[in-house]
């Protein structure tokens, strides 16, 4: 007080005295104060922006061009776009209509009048002798300086869908968001989200239909009709002679995650002569497996075989032709290597027509293909009559029995339709190990009874 300019008080030392208050009494203030000094405090506060990595390196001395605060912006508009698969397949443009507020240029933008510009209120208290000054945030303009006005706009934009564009592919509108003057608009931006189609599935480039079709189409030949995504009439047909197999059992052509990965088994040997990049004092199978697919994948390491001896496994990143190349006898060594993938591409094949799937996004003069899911209906039964004609067009069985039914010791079984998973819950009960409630009460006081030790057996 006694500096004050009313007491007698030197004024420049009454504003030294009142800003060293105003900076204690502020624990954010005081924080910039002990990191960066006052000229933390003059630039408002950061010596530099803790976003920028070169400002972390340099120290943002000497550097104020480069460390300089980027400019916001405000915030994006995300809005999902339903679009059908024959927009995306075709192409199309929507125009989508858009609100956002901007600022009303006729008005302009003008410092505030409340704090003049500065974006805070300084206000002087006298409590008895004492005399402090508080500061506080503008109300009227949040802090900003400024005084502006804005109004809302309506804008129709077009969305152009390009031919191929994936599920989930985002159409942006740069600089189309909410405007204010101390930040940069934001942006608009569509996410494309496909709609399911009743006939036609997809994945990546790729078409799927399904279809239903008989013994005989599946035997003798397959033709139907097919309107494609952009009207296109198409008439499917197979060759003279090809016949129709049912797809391999476990194998789902629209799964979107591929399965495990399989392994191949060979016992007593190793490849030593690739280097281990890894390796685990476990011997459990599954867990190494299981590591190769979670934990080593996630630190860019592809597992190409892994070696168990007796104590512990030995990775290896390397192809499975390398592998095979460099596998030697080793008494004691398992090898795990991972099993070929074209071993069952031959179960993987499905009828298909070639280039009628999606146009590709990056290059929609190539389509991928339409592959048809083909479900084969067989006849609930046949006579007797039916079944000799047809024996005789077809190859002859693969199963011949060599004894009769007149035979002696022989029991004859006709087969009935049963359902597994019902006959398995049937019998569930009767297929639980244990014995009576005692036998549990012993074996949670860990098979000792009131007299000790309790019976052990030795294989004799």
């Amino acid at each position: 007080v006694k500096h004050h300019p009313d007491k007698g008080g030197d004024p420049e030392k009454f504003k030294e005295v009142t800003r060293a208050y105003e900076v204690l009494s502020d624990a954010d203030k005081r924080s910039k104060y002990d990191r960066f000094g006052e000229a933390g405090l003059e630039d408002g506060g950061g010596g530099g922006d803790p976003s920028d990595i070169f400002e972390a390196f340099f120290g943002g001395q000497g550097r104020r061009g480069a460390g300089q605060r980027r400019r916001q912006k405000t915030k994006d508009v995300v809005q999902p776009l339903k679009v059908t698969l024959e927009q995306m397949y075709s192409g199309a443009t929507k125009k989508m209509a858009i609100t956002r507020q901007v600022i009303d240029k006729k008005k302009g933008v003008q410092d505030c009048r409340q704090c003049d510009g500065r974006g805070v209120k300084v206000e002087v208290i006298r409590m008895g002798p004492m005399i402090q000054q508080m500061q506080s945030q503008c109300s009227a303009c949040g802090g900003s300086g400024k005084s502006f006005q804005t109004k809302q706009e309506r804008e129709v934009l077009e969305v152009h869908i390009q031919k191929g564009s994936p599920d989930g592919h985002k159409v942006m509108f740069r600089d189309m968001a909410d405007e204010h003057p101390d930040a940069d608009p934001g942006d608009v931006v569509f996410v494309l989200k496909q709609q399911e189609h009743a006939v036609f599935k997809r994945k990546g480039a790729d078409l799927f239909i399904e279809r239903n079709i008989s013994l005989m189409e599946a035997l003798c030949g397959l033709c139907f009709e097919l309107t494609h995504l952009d009207g296109r009439k198409l008439l499917i047909k197979t060759s003279p002679g090809e016949i129709v197999k049912p797809m391999a059992q476990g194998f789902d052509p629209l799964a979107t995650q591929e399965g495990k990965t399989d392994w191949e088994v060979f016992e007593d040997c190793d490849c030593p002569s690739i280097d281990n990049v890894a390796q685990a004092d476990t011997t459990d199978v599954d867990t190494l497996k299981k590591a190769c697919e979670t934990q080593l994948k996630r630190k860019g390491i592809d597992v190409g075989a892994f070696v168990v001896d007796s104590s512990r496994a030995y990775f290896k990143q390397c192809t499975r032709e390398e592998a095979m190349v460099a596998k030697k006898a080793k008494k004691g060594s398992t090898m795990y290597l991972v099993s070929d993938p074209d071993a069952k591409k031959s179960l993987r094949l499905m009828k298909a027509v070639k280039d009628e799937g999606m146009p590709t996004y990056k290059n929609p003069f190539v389509h991928g293909n339409l592959f048809l899911i083909l479900n084969i209906e067989f006849p609930d039964s046949l006579t007797p009559v039916v079944q000799q004609k047809i024996r005789g067009l077809l190859p002859p069985p693969l199963n011949q029995p060599t004894w009769t039914e007149t035979d002696e010791g022989v029991e004859v079984h006709k087969v009935a339709d049963i359902d597994p998973v019902q006959s398995y819950r049937s019998n569930k009960q009767n297929m639980s190990a244990g014995g009576e409630a005692y036998d549990d009460d012993e074996e949670e006081a860990g098979g000792r009874g009131p007299g000790g030790g309790g019976v052990q057996c030795h294989q004799q």
